[in-house]
């Protein structure tokens, strides 16, 4: 099955955005609902929702029924992915430092911590 441009282009586009990268790297952990993922990143509630599913339309993010909750995990085959790209991250020259980074750094931070 041959893959379209789209499909490269969603599925990146959707983990640039700081508050979905969060939540991916919070899910990578354990499973959440959205209310523990807003607790614990500090978002809205409708923003978590929002952002999962864009995350779910993603392929990214998988929904499901534990007890009376609704638990959001990832997808099992995307941490691996997700390992892949931190191990070449890690490997490649740092670009210089900007303010934007700071933001990412902080969500990063909350979000691996859990």
């Amino acid at each position: 099955m041959a893959m379209e441009q789209n499909d490269y282009r969603d599925f990146f586009s959707t983990l640039a955005n700081l508050s979905r990268m969060g939540i991916v790297q919070l899910l990578r952990r354990r499973g959440a609902t959205v209310t523990q993922i807003a607790e614990t990143l500090g978002y809205e509630q409708s923003r978590v929702s929002h952002s999962l599913a864009r995350l779910q339309r993603a392929g990214i993010v998988v929904c499901r029924w534990e007890d009376k909750r609704k638990m959001f995990h990832l997808v099992d085959d995307v941490a691996p992915v997700l390992r892949d790209i931190e191990m070449y991250l890690e490997r490649r020259p740092k670009p210089g430092k900007n303010g934007s980074e700071r933001g990412w750094s902080n969500t990063w931070a909350v979000a691996s911590s859990e």
